[in-house]
């Protein structure tokens, strides 16, 4: 599949260049809404390349060029971890993708230089990119995104919009409809992270043409994590994400008083910029700040090795697409708990791979972090079917083909009007 991706790749500026010639392809069930069905570019990914490819060559021609626009390398969200795993996939090389960093959250400064360059920079690196392929959440991180949707659609260049929004309340209700609206009918193609959340994008935007690209996750050896996780005296509960209202820090916080009854040297670390002197205050309150870790943002590798160290993630959260945490600790054979919130049900069972409770049940949260420490052979189970589960679903080679198949169908396709 990845060599009839590249070939198609080399031949998608000249295809657009004729693209009088090129007929719209009917509703394929890769994208939802059609009479075909539904499905995602992960499991329709081969046929997709085959099926384009199939209409025939026009020559040898250069590769095309990808601008990738979200947050830079030192962005500390979600997205931007999804930006750097994408750029360690052969796609992102095969596409001679940049990337055009407009966030970057260290202090204001940072914040408003990042964006001024990015704006003054877009129409210049838009015009010379065969595709532009856009990350945007919701509320600000959209309306951030109209000026590159605007450029990208007035110099006619094929538009990938992912959306990475928590929330469908963020989205369709919090962030200015004539905005979301120009957003998406803009979009070749629009990127959801689930097939849950394509069926929301769907509900509110029947014209939107959305496949489902799953976030990438580094393969790991399963011996090698299980073995990791042997290592260490204290229990480590971890929590990876944004300190704030909607990931539920405080719910974690309130439960682990009734879980520091039974298992007194258990650890609570919290992996995240935010409300960190807030959640400080809250350990202190609660009498448990010397059982609390507050590690404040943290990178790539340095995370890895605290996957390493962990019991288990938690993630009360009350809103997500489909969070880089629990994939991460799957990958890492660390058996998870969390909410059955966006995407999430896509890859927890509760009870199979990992364990699940409604956002806001304190009682039920420290329920479920106790039953895992009570039966480590549950844990370790837990943890090896979440590890098969990424490993079967999102390594970065089979997101990469993801990426290439959609590339080569966005440069073949017709723009939107």
């Amino acid at each position: 599949m990845m060599s009839q991706s590249k070939s198609l790749l080399k031949d998608a500026p000249r295809q657009r260049a004729r693209r009088k010639h090129v007929v719209e392809l009917p509703m394929a069930p890769q994208f939802l809404g059609s009479a075909q069905g539904s499905g995602s570019v992960s499991s329709q990914g081969p046929r997709l390349a085959e099926r384009v490819t199939g209409r025939g060559t026009l020559g040898a021609c250069r590769q095309p060029s990808l601008l990738v626009i979200g947050p830079g390398p030192r962005g500390r969200g979600g997205i931007g971890s999804v930006i750097r795993m994408h750029q360690e996939t052969a796609a992102w090389k095969h596409m001679n993708a940049q990337l055009l960093s407009t966030y970057d959250d260290r202090s204001a400064a940072h914040k408003v230089y990042s964006a001024l360059r990015a704006y003054f920079l877009a129409p210049f690196r838009i015009m010379a990119a065969d595709l532009v392929h856009i990350h945007l959440a919701a509320q600000i991180s959209l309306m951030r995104k109209l000026p590159f949707v605007w450029v990208a659609r007035m110099l006619h260049k094929p538009i990938v919009v992912h959306v990475h929004a928590a929330t469908e309340e963020t989205l369709f209700l919090e962030t200015p409809r004539t905005a979301v609206r120009f957003v998406f009918q803009s979009a070749t193609r629009v990127v959801a992270l689930s097939q849950s959340w394509a069926s929301l994008i769907q509900k509110h935007e029947p014209s939107a043409r959305v496949v489902v690209v799953p976030n990438p996750v580094v393969r790991y050896n399963p011996a090698e994590e299980e073995a990791a996780h042997q290592t260490g005296s204290a229990p480590v509960i971890l929590a990876v994400g944004k300190l704030d209202a909607r990931k539920g820090y405080r719910d974690l916080l309130a439960a682990a008083v009734e879980v520091l009854r039974e298992f007194p040297a258990a650890q609570f670390w919290f992996a995240g910029h935010g409300e960190v002197e807030q959640a400080r205050a809250r350990a202190v309150e609660l009498g448990i700040a010397n059982s609390v870790r507050l590690l404040g943002w943290v990178d790539s590798q340095a995370l890895e090795s605290i996957y390493r160290q962990s019991s288990m993630l938690v993630l009360a959260s009350y809103g997500e697409g489909v969070p880089m945490s629990v994939i991460e600790a799957m990958s890492h054979a660390v058996p998870v708990v969390c909410t059955p919130v966006g995407g999430v049900p896509e890859w927890v069972v509760d009870g199979q791979n990992g364990l699940l409770l409604h956002p806001g049940d304190v009682p039920a949260l420290a329920t479920q972090i106790l039953r895992l420490l009570r039966e480590p052979a549950l844990a370790r189970s837990l943890g090896a079917a979440g590890l098969a589960t990424v490993q079967q679903r999102c390594t970065v080679e089979m997101v990469s083909d993801n990426l290439e198949a959609l590339y080569a169908e966005v440069l073949r396709a017709p723009l939107r009007s």
